[in-house]
């Protein structure tokens, strides 16, 4: 006996969401985090002055979580290091949403990165942070993968585990 699931429907339509709904939104997040990237990379982040200033004022103002000072104080210490992997974290995820090539995992990496920038600044709900709402996005991402449209995901969905893509 074979079970087929069955789509849930309501006056006859599909529920299901098409994934060319998230493609505006997949451009938009891959251009924020490009631009997000090469900023940091023509600005003083690859030498740690930038991240440094930056970790400093978040250690001042006491707002970022307590579960995550350690690894906030960690950032400050190694500057150079850890404004490198954001900067490079940066740049890879939004070429990756961008060119829609391993969305899922990009997204998800995407969603490690703005989930620390979140926790060591402190953002909150009201209003909430662009690190928020980023975040928010890679996990929709990681969730319902958008590469599959209009990206080479289309391509390497029978290749690479499904996690990937």
């Amino acid at each position: 006996m074979t079970i087929v699931p069955r789509r849930i429907t309501l006056d006859g339509m599909n529920e299901r969401v098409p994934l060319a709904v998230l493609l505006p939104l997949r451009f938009l997040s891959a251009a924020i985090l490009i631009l997000e990237g090469y900023q940091k990379m023509t600005g003083e982040w690859f030498h740690g002055g930038a991240l440094m200033r930056t970790t400093q004022t978040w250690l001042d103002a006491h707002r970022a979580y307590s579960f995550f000072l350690p690894m906030l104080q960690s950032a400050h210490n190694h500057p150079k290091i850890f404004g490198s992997l954001i900067t490079l974290g940066e740049l890879a995820v939004g070429l990756c949403l961008l060119l829609g090539v391993t969305t899922r995992l990009a997204s998800f990496l995407g969603l490690l990165l703005l989930g620390s920038i979140t926790a060591a600044s402190g953002q909150g709900l009201a209003p909430p942070g662009n690190a928020l709402l980023m975040a928010a996005i890679m996990l929709t991402f990681v969730i319902s993968p958008p590469g599959r449209v209009l990206g080479v995901d289309a391509g390497l969905r029978t290749k690479l585990p499904r996690w990937m893509v």
